[in-house]
C-alpha cells in the first residue's frame, strides 16, 4: 500500500514556506499602516497631533523593517534587526549631525523572533529619546548601541549617548518613553537597567532560549534580587 503522507523534509519545507509567506504579508500590512499614518499626519491640523502621529509612524516602521530583516535572513538574528533600527534612526540623526554607531559582539541567534522584534523596538525607543532630549539644537552628538552575551543565558544590549541627562530621569523614569521601554523589555522576560548616577548607559538584559528548564532556573537564580536603578 502506497504511503501518501509527506516526508518530514517536505513537511518542514512547506511549513517554512508558509511561515515566510505569513511574515511577508505581515510586513506588507505594517507598511500599509505606516502609509495610512503618514496620510493622516498630513491632514492633521495641530502640530502636536502631527508629532504624535509621526512618533507612532516611526515605531510601526521600525517593527516593519525588523520583520522584513528577519524574513530576508536565513537566520533570524538580533544583529539584523538592530542594523535596520540604526538605518531608520539615521534619517532623524543625519540632519542634526548626530552619529549612531552599532557594535555587535553577538548576533543573538538564540533569541526568538518575537524577542528580537520587541527588543529592536525597545532600543529604538531609547535611541529616539536620546535624539529628542539629550542634544541641544545645533549640538553634535553620538549614540552608541552595543550587544553582547552577558553570560550563557543572557544577552545584554546597551544604549549610551554623550548628550544631556534625560528629563525623565530627574523623576522616577515613569514618562511615556521609558514606561514603554520597560513594558517592552518585560514582555521578553528581560530587565531594563536604568543608568547609575552620573552615567547615561541604559542596559537591557534578555534571556536566551537554551534548554528552557535550565535557562529559566539560571535566570531566576541570577535575577532573584531586583536591581537598583
Amino acid at each position: 500500500m502506497t504511503n501518501l503522507s509527506p516526508t518530514p523534509r517536505l513537511a518542514s519545507a512547506a511549513d517554512d514556506l508558509l511561515l515566510r509567506e505569513t511574515h511577508h504579508r505581515c510586513s506588507n500590512d505594517l507598511q500599509l499602516i505606516v502609509s495610512l499614518l503618514a496620510l493622516q499626519s498630513r491632514q492633521a491640523a495641530s502640530a502636536e497631533t502631527r508629532e504624535a502621529l509621526a512618533d507612532v509612524m516611526h515605531r510601526v516602521s521600525v517593527v516593519a523593517r525588523s520583520r522584513a530583516a528577519l524574513n530576508n535572513q536565513s537566520q533570524h538574528t538580533l544583529g539584523a534587526a538592530l542594523r535596520q533600527v540604526c538605518e531608520a534612526l539615521h534619517a532623524q540623526c543625519e540632519p542634526r549631525s548626530i552619529l549612531v554607531s552599532l557594535e555587535l559582539a553577538t548576533d543573538g541567534e538564540k533569541l526568538s523572533p518575537s524577542q528580537i522584534t520587541t527588543l529592536a523596538l525597545a532600543v529604538n525607543e531609547l535611541a529616539t529619546n536620546a535624539i529628542k532630549h539629550a542634544f541641544e539644537t545645533g549640538t553634535k552628538g553620538h549614540i552608541s548601541i552595543k550587544a553582547r552575551e552577558r553570560d550563557e543565558c543572557t544577552i545584554a544590549i546597551t544604549v549610551d549617548d554623550d548628550g544631556l541627562p534625560f528629563p525623565e530621569l530627574a523623576g522616577k523614569g515613569s514618562g511615556l518613553g521609558l514606561g514603554l521601554v520597560k513594558r517592552l523589555v518585560a514582555s521578553t522576560g528581560g530587565l531594563l537597567i536604568l543608568p547609575p548616577a552620573g552615567l547615561k548607559v541604559f542596559e537591557i538584559r534578555a534571556p536566551v532560549a537554551v534548554d528552557k528548564a535550565e535557562s529559566a532556573y539560571r535566570w531566576e537564580q541570577q535575577h532573584r534580587r531586583p536591581y537598583a536603578g
